[in-house]
């Protein structure tokens, strides 16, 4: 036992709160980065220009994710449910030449085929959708592989080089190359070429560190046997792809059928209220990469108690960041998009705040994905996958033409909230896997019992746009209070704590008094851990 929390959940909670003490670090940095990047590109270029190089963005990255045929997945799945060094190879071997050669066909397909691509847009430059096209077609290479080396490390509980190289080095170089290109005077061009370079470099940057760290985790390849793939790695590719193609369906379908019908500017317009709403998923998509390694290796011990248990935590310690977002978007949207964009991207508003609220529900429904996909359920992710994309395209076709950047927006809500939805109501259904605790769904209520009138209260006063800045803050302190008011943290919440002694290297027992007055005397997941159920029916 560990501090109240049996070893094995003790284990399970140190692992993900360890990858998430990366993961927020990364997130704020990518947070900044990206922001500096993109913010500066529709700053500069304005509306009409950042629709074009969002479009150009969407499009590249769907390619790039129906390219990948879902072996990075597979592969970090794979690799986590098995043990043996020689099996771990065949994996990394088969899945490697494909991603490899999926990324050379589809960077050459769409260079080649970027004018025709460019001709089904509502644009008023073809010739510069064009060259994006071109330009970013290589980034697909480069994104492939990167997803695929960090990959091979989330399949042994590593989630550093996803973190830093993908999240950090990446969009960081993009900002230092976007500013000196700028300075060199290369107007647009340098800012896409900023961009292919940047993705170019984090590459090489993880694949030298992939020769030099592997070995480190796993014995070299000709000192053990070789043996092929387990058989069932196609059956999960192929249904990860699925997923993976399906779920970039979900996600910027609706992008794609708004520059169909609306010029490049209100393109613009909705992308920066995407970029905003997407900040809250972020998060929830760190849990997600950590949480599917996790979830494979408790379902290979046969530990379904701690990963009911650690499942509700691990959601709650995202509201944390997630909650905050949330007020200040959805209720001072006008003031987000001012103080980040610039009063000229302020119609994109009215979206913004619809698209907040598909993305606070999904995030409320925890780890659905990496948890299903670490049981080996991909017949489910499909299925879900499957619902939400329809949902988005038929009421993007629908709703688009005559409502424009809000139909957009309703769409992409609606398979937002559908996508993760249909998974959890089979996790219940089948695995009694529920994130409707007393420990989320109270202090989530007290939070926003607060938080809803404080927020509208401020928006009525009209304020300037440097107001968003502190009601951030304010909004994070209404959610810790909630969740000391209500005493719902869980003994697995201190081992928060400590990880921060650790960090600190030192004692803090008057953080651990204060903290202990907090936590509930049987969470309701302690409860939900004593059930006689045996585990989940599982699809392997």
């Amino acid at each position: 036992m560990t501090d109240g929390v049996d070893d094995n959940e003790a284990r399970t909670l140190r692992a993900v709160g360890k990858g998430a003490s990366v993961m927020v670090v990364t997130t704020i940095l990518l947070f900044v980065f990206a922001f500096v990047g993109r913010v500066a590109v529709a700053r500069i270029f304005g509306a009409a220009v950042w629709g074009n190089f969002s479009i150009g963005l969407a499009l590249t990255q769907a390619i790039a994710l129906v390219a990948m045929l879902g072996l990075n997945q597979a592969t970090a799945q794979m690799l986590a449910s098995h043990r043996d060094p020689a099996t771990r190879w065949g994996i990394i071997r088969t899945s490697l030449f494909w991603t490899s050669l999926g990324s050379v066909v589809a960077s050459v397909a769409v260079f080649f085929s970027a004018s025709e691509l460019s001709s089904f847009f509502h644009t008023t430059n073809h010739p510069q959708l064009t060259l994006i096209f071109q330009m970013f077609s290589v980034t697909i290479g480069f994104t492939l592989m990167s997803l695929y080396l960090a990959a091979i490390f989330q399949g042994f509980e590593n989630i550093v080089p996803n973190a830093w190289f993908n999240q950090v080095v990446n969009p960081g170089l993009f900002v230092v190359f976007l500013f000196l290109f700028l300075v060199l005077n290369l107007s647009f061009f340098g800012s896409i070429l900023a961009y292919t370079v940047a993705n170019g470099v984090a590459f090489g940057a993880l694949a030298v560190y992939t020769v030099r760290r592997l070995p480190r985790v796993l014995p070299p390849a000709s000192s053990v046997r070789r043996v092929k793939a387990p058989h069932n790695l196609w059956g999960l590719a192929v249904s990860l792809w699925g997923v993976t193609a399906l779920a970039f369906v979900t996600t910027y379908v609706d992008t794609i059928i708004l520059g169909l019908y609306k010029p490049s500017e209100v393109v613009g317009w909705y992308s920066s209220a995407t970029t905003l709403a997407r900040l809250l998923i972020i998060g929830s998509g760190a849990l997600t990469y950590i949480y599917l390694p996790v979830a494979a290796r408790l379902a290979r011990e046969g530990d379904y108690a701690t990963l009911r248990s650690s499942y509700v935590t691990t959601t709650r310690w995202t509201l944390v960041f997630t909650v905050p977002l949330f007020l200040l978007f959805a209720f001072l949207p006008d003031q987000s998009m001012g103080a980040v964009f610039g009063s000229s991207f302020v119609p994109g508003a009215a979206a913004l705040a619809i698209l907040t609220w598909g993305s606070i529900i999904s995030v409320m429904f925890g780890p659905v994905n990496a948890t299903q996909a670490g049981l080996g359920k991909g017949r489910i992710l499909l299925v879900a996958a499957a619902v939400a994309a329809s949902s988005n395209i038929a009421l993007s076709f629908a709703l688009i033409p005559t409502y424009g950047i809000l139909g957009a927006a309703i769409a992409w809500t609606v398979a937002r909230v559908v996508y993760p939805g249909v998974g959890l109501l089979a996790l219940i259904r089948e695995d009694h896997i529920s994130p409707f605790q007393r420990s989320l769904l109270l202090p989530m209520g007290v939070a926003l019992g607060i938080g809803l009138p404080l927020f509208i209260g401020v928006d009525l006063l009209e304020p300037h746009y440097w107001i968003v800045f502190p009601m951030y803050f304010v909004g994070a302190i209404v959610f810790v209070f909630a969740l000391f008011a209500t005493r719902s943290l869980h003994s697995g919440d201190l081992l928060v704590a400590r990880h921060l002694e650790r960090l600190v290297g030192r004692p803090m027992p008057k953080l651990w008094t204060f903290l202990e007055r907090f936590v509930e005397t049987k969470p309701a997941a302690a409860v939900a851990s004593t059930a006689t159920w045996p585990g989940p029916r599982t699809e392997r």
